[in-house]
């Protein structure tokens, strides 16, 4: 579902602002490593741009399943119209431990789960078609995980410390990398390749993602806001510098953006159809 070309003539769409698009937070014992389950039903045919999170995502469509790696810009799936995508969506830093597999060998790539899983993947792709809807699909996928999960090693104390400094945005340094190795105490070129193995990409490019992320989460709260206040808030140093990451990492506008995030909750505040939902 990744890797594919996109075309400059036209502005794709947030993927998440096109169909019907509904997660649930994960919990229990998975809750660590699993942020959310989520399923998006795609009515009609959209030229839609996934937006780089940091995450990696396992999912099923009817091709089979599948291993969405960590991307460094927007990916471009072909999506075929009417057919519901399930997934599970492990936390930054978490995917590799599960795959047993460095993630910059995936970065930007769709592998078939059986890469990883051999005959179990196989197994559970069966049984996933084999079921009567999403919401079961999910929870046999839930299961799958959480039979797994004893197998699972964490990830390396430097990983997490990685991850939380981040996500908290303590990192404010146009090398972050260096400040991570002040942090952690970890040397500069092991933390390198511990980033790699565990988010595919070095840590300025998921500083940048992070950043991206919060920008994202700023529109949907204010929606109202100025563009430059929006950049302050995500930790922009201004609204150009926004400007330009925005168009390097999803080749959308801010502009374009905060309008269809803001048409998005729009229709979810005009529906009965939660954002959020139980399975």
């Amino acid at each position: 579902m990744k890797g594919i070309t996109q075309d400059q003539s036209d502005c794709p769409s947030l993927a998440q602002s096109r169909g019907i698009y509904r997660e649930q937070a994960s919990s229990g014992a998975l809750a660590g490593d699993v942020k959310c389950f989520w399923t998006h039903h795609l009515p009609e045919p959209a030229r839609v741009a996934v937006v780089p999170d940091g995450c990696v995502d396992i999912i099923w469509i009817s091709g089979g399943l599948a291993v969405v790696g960590p991307d460094k810009v927007a990916a471009f799936p072909q999506l075929v119209a009417g057919e519901t995508v399930v997934g599970a969506r492990f936390r930054i830093g978490a995917a590799a431990s599960w795959l047993r597999t460095p993630l910059d060998a995936i970065t930007g790539k769709t592998v078939a789960l059986d890469a990883f899983w051999g005959r179990v993947a196989r197994v559970l792709e069966a049984q996933i078609a084999e079921a009567a809807d999403a919401e079961t699909r999910i929870a046999v996928l839930r299961a799958a995980l959480q039979n797994r999960l004893p197998t699972v090693k964490p990830p390396s104390p430097e990983i997490a410390a990685c991850v939380s400094l981040l996500e908290n945005e303590r990192m404010n340094s146009v090398e972050p990398i260096r400040a991570l190795v002040e942090e952690t105490g970890t040397s500069e070129r092991t933390l390198r390749r511990r980033c790699r193995e565990h988010f595919g990409y070095g840590a300025k490019t998921l500083d940048r993602i992070l950043r991206l992320q919060r920008f994202l989460v700023a529109c949907r709260a204010s929606p109202q806001s100025t563009l430059a206040t929006l950049a302050l808030d995500a930790g922009y140093a201004d609204q150009a510098h926004l400007n330009r990451e925005a168009k390097q990492l999803t080749s959308l506008t801010p502009g374009d953006i905060q309008q269809q995030l803001a048409d998005v909750m729009q229709d979810f505040r005009k529906s009965t159809q939660p954002i959020y939902q139980e399975w």
